[in-house]
């Protein structure tokens, strides 16, 4: 059994890393407000929009991270991509975690670059949609969340009925990550059947401009990147059938298979910027006295630290089996789901441990401990709850 990183996840890490050195710490030097204490008040105006000059700085880094090769290289190479394995990509992910924060999330594109969703694009779509998504020439989001289903998104109360020949969307979806920003939208909608029926729900693409589309509320959430999520509004608004993407009816599979590899990527994600916060800890540890002796040589801190060093050992070998089994086409659904919670636990774990090892340093925003430690506690709530994520585990056991 070999447990070495594959050797195309050490080259593209070390590629990244070089690339970071060029081309993002510069702009991470030159805008520091962006990233200092007071980040939250420079990245959006009044209305909670992200400004201009924040939004020039993603785009910057997409464009050049497409040139790079590294934009949408989890998708296949006949999309224009790097068919980069799953396993692969969730290392890189931990790489990439593993660093205080910073421009480098849009290296990727996150929620708002291409995913394997959209290879369901027929040939027409493909032009329209996946070809400049994989240029970095324009950006999507994926709406299936609604205020009143969230684990129970097959409940959904958006729907989309036939008229003539179109399609009349109505609802409502709500924290959608990029909305306020994205280019096109994939929306969720049931066309046919009952309330919680899994079949019956299509995928649709809405343009930004569509006139029955609207951006609503651009919601202040807790710890991540500010006026990033939005509400979307969907008022009749009407679509050709050359806007459904894949088969009509059976849209939420494809979701379910795409919020899998997702939770794979938050548990590697989790594993790198716990085991940050522990490399920190651990050299606080070593040079912060008390009582003419480092904090570290006492057992009430160096065994706090003995056990986040063990759970990121325990997670990095989870997600890895998971991501590995994935890649060998094998039923992976209990391991992605295992992987996820206790990878959701650890980054909020380690962030805990890593303010209560710096004290009132670790409190204060001069240290990234502080945005940690808010931005770790929606991992345990989106892609997933951990209640779902156990629910999910009980199924495949019994």
């Amino acid at each position: 059994m070999d447990f070495s990183e594959p050797s195309e996840a050490v080259q593209i890490t070390q590629a990244l890393d070089d690339f970071i050195d060029q081309e993002v710490s510069p702009l991470e030097s030159e805008y520091e407000e962006f990233l200092g204490p007071d980040y939250e008040k420079h990245i959006v105006d009044e209305n909670h929009r992200q400004v201009p000059e924040y939004r020039d700085i993603v785009e910057t880094i997409r464009k050049k991270s497409v040139e790079a090769g590294f934009y949408g290289m989890t998708m296949p190479e006949e999309a224009g991509g790097g068919d980069v394995d799953i396993l692969t990509r969730a290392i890189v992910g931990e790489h990439m975690s593993n660093r205080p924060p910073g421009f480098h999330s849009a290296i990727f594109g996150g929620a708002g670059g291409p995913t394997p969703i959209l290879l369901a694009c027929d040939e027409d779509q493909r032009e329209e949609y996946l070809k400049p998504l994989m240029d970095g020439e324009i950006t999507t989001c994926f709406a299936l969340t609604e205020p009143g289903h969230g684990s129970d998104a097959h409940y959904m109360d958006t729907t989309a009925e036939k008229d003539g020949d179109e399609w009349v969307i109505s609802g409502q979806k709500c924290f959608i990550t990029n909305g306020p920003y994205a280019d096109f939208v994939m929306v969720f909608a049931r066309t046919s059947g009952e309330d919680g029926d899994l079949g019956g729900i299509t995928c649709f693409l809405v343009d930004a401009d569509n006139p029955g589309f609207e951006v609503g509320t651009i919601h202040r959430s807790m710890g991540m990147t500010p006026g990033t999520h939005s509400e979307l509004y969907f008022n009749d608004c009407r679509v050709g059938e050359d806007k459904v993407l894949g088969e009509v009816d059976r849209g939420f599979q494809s979701a379910m298979d795409w919020i899998g590899g997702g939770r794979i990527n938050i548990a590697a994600g989790s594993v790198g910027t716990a085991q940050f916060l522990l490399d920190m800890s651990v050299e606080y540890a070593r040079e912060r006295e008390t009582f003419d002796k480092p904090i570290g040589h006492r057992q009430g801190v160096s065994f706090q630290l003995a056990e986040l060093a063990t759970d990121i050992e325990q997670v990095r070998q989870l997600y890895r089996y998971a991501a590995w089994k994935m890649d060998e086409g094998e039923r992976a659904r209990k391991e992605e789901s295992m992987a996820k919670l206790r990878g959701a636990q650890l980054a909020n774990d380690a962030a805990d441990i890593a303010m209560q090892v710096h004290g009132g340093a670790g409190f204060m925003k001069e240290l990234p401990i502080e945005r940690n430690y808010r931005s770790a506690r929606v991992f345990r709530i989106f892609e997933g709850t951990d209640e779902i994520q156990k629910r999910t585990i009980a199924r495949e056991l019994i």
